[in-house]
């Protein structure tokens, strides 16, 4: 027996005695797909600003009208005991800090990142109730070991929406990496 693809291409596939078709798939990641069909995958690093406690160590907005920016994972470390607070502040022009550059992950793409990110930014208003994930370090002494929350796309920011990520106790270091990509709505 023959299956048609059905767009009337003339592309047939074979079925075994019993009607099986055979095939094979190939699953990959949102943020994958994106990165290889698209070039729209990006990740935003910060590293040890001098922060106070309680201060924004990143803050990304999506500047993009047309396409929404699904967040994967956030990568956190600060070198003493703290919670890291990810909240989705209302949307203000970034200041303060430092800029930070969205890193296209199609490493042969020169396509930027619609966004604006800042570290050490100092103009979003925290709020409890802006608050999506709460997490805590096991930073002791020489504990070198970061925490990650994974969203797998699940946290999605629309055209001037933003997320950041502000370190509770004050660290002497930090990193935070926000992973995420662009797609249309």
């Amino acid at each position: 027996m023959q299956i048609d693809d059905g767009t009337g291409t003339g592309r047939k596939a074979k079925v075994n005695l019993d009607n099986y078709l055979h095939v094979s798939a190939v699953s990959e990641s949102r943020i994958c797909h994106n990165s290889e069909k698209h070039s729209n995958s990006y990740s935003w690093t910060a590293v040890s600003a001098d922060i106070d406690a309680g201060d924004t160590a990143l803050y990304l907005v999506n500047d993009s009208t047309t396409k929404n920016l699904c967040i994967t994972k956030i990568y956190m470390w600060a070198d003493v005991s703290t919670q890291f607070k990810i909240h989705c502040p209302a949307y203000v022009l970034p200041a303060g800090g430092s800029l930070v550059t969205g890193n296209n992950l199609n490493r042969t793409s020169p396509k930027a990142a619609e966004s604006t990110a800042r570290a050490d930014e100092t103009a979003n208003v925290f709020a409890a109730g802006n608050v999506v994930q709460t997490v805590r370090n096991n930073e002791v002494g020489s504990d070198q070991f970061g925490v990650e929350v994974s969203f797998e796309g699940a946290l999605i920011l629309g055209y001037h929406q933003s997320v950041a990520v502000d370190i509770i106790a004050e660290p002497a270091a930090f990193e935070c990496t926000i992973f995420g990509y662009f797609e249309d709505f």
